[in-house]
């Protein structure tokens, strides 16, 4: 039992990327389960019960569309674990869901807005000019490159932008095994512009609900029958910071 134990624990983490890991797992433990010749009848009773509690747990159609579509939006899988025509009724699924999301704005001006609106900035307010710098070579270069990948992108409709990202994705090489999901989208955001928002999308599910348990132990901890008077809004904060201080 100690590799199933290994499993349950590799699936229940929450710093890293587990929605994704679910079906190459769940292979893993089916093939772990197998009984061999050696295995006496009531230990094949058992492994072949667990197959299929495991089995019936993650049958349901939404689960598993959820399942493969996290599962090829990992670089580290992609569309090695799907079978070819239920590979493909995916990647209609992700093209139609990838013409769904909003249009795209220009990432810094974005940001900029977004981040004069959360410091509590006010467009009528004059502000003190921010001191002028010059500009380098590489800032006029990277400019450049920009407004031409703006200017291809729509020059293209997007159905066929959705269309070569994700051939074009699936045609790399997968990652190793080791490698980080979350970098490798963040290093090639820019290379795949609509998939990213995908991922983004499907990338932050847990496989588990045991983070939720550990913030309910956490927050049992905290709201003690001793500390019965603290304010719900009070008791969030003592959460957070238990949960996200090192």
């Amino acid at each position: 039992m100690k590799p199933l134990a290994d499993f349950t624990d590799i699936l229940s983490g929450e710093k890293y990327v587990t929605v994704s890991s679910v079906k190459p797992v769940l292979e893993l433990i089916k093939d772990y389960l197998s009984p061999g010749p050696d295995v006496t009848a009531p230990t094949a009773s058992i492994k072949q019960n667990m197959c299929r509690v495991l089995t019936e747990k993650y049958s349901s159609p939404a689960i598993q569309i959820l399942l493969r579509k996290a599962t090829i939006l990992d670089p580290r899988y992609r569309g090695s674990m799907e079978e070819a025509c239920a590979l493909d009724d995916v990647k209609h699924q992700l093209v139609q869901e990838l013409l769904d999301l909003g249009p795209e704005g220009s990432g810094e001006g974005t940001s900029g807005e977004s981040c004069s609106k959360a410091a509590g900035g006010n467009e009528d307010e004059p502000t003190a000019a921010a001191p002028t710098k010059k500009k380098r070579l590489s800032d006029l270069l990277q400019n450049r490159k920009a407004r031409h990948l703006s200017q291809a992108q729509a020059a293209f409709p997007k159905r066929v932008q959705a269309d070569a990202e994700l051939t074009k994705f699936l045609q790399e090489d997968a990652l190793d095994a080791s490698c980080d999901p979350l970098m490798w989208w963040h290093y090639n955001q820019r290379r795949y512009p609509l998939m990213a928002k995908l991922a983004q999308k499907y990338m932050c599910i847990c496989a588990t609900s045991t983070s939720l348990g550990r913030m309910f132990s956490t927050a049992g901890n905290i709201a003690t029958p001793e500390r019965s008077c603290l304010k719900p809004h009070k008791v969030n904060m003592l959460v957070f910071l238990a949960r996200n201080l090192p």
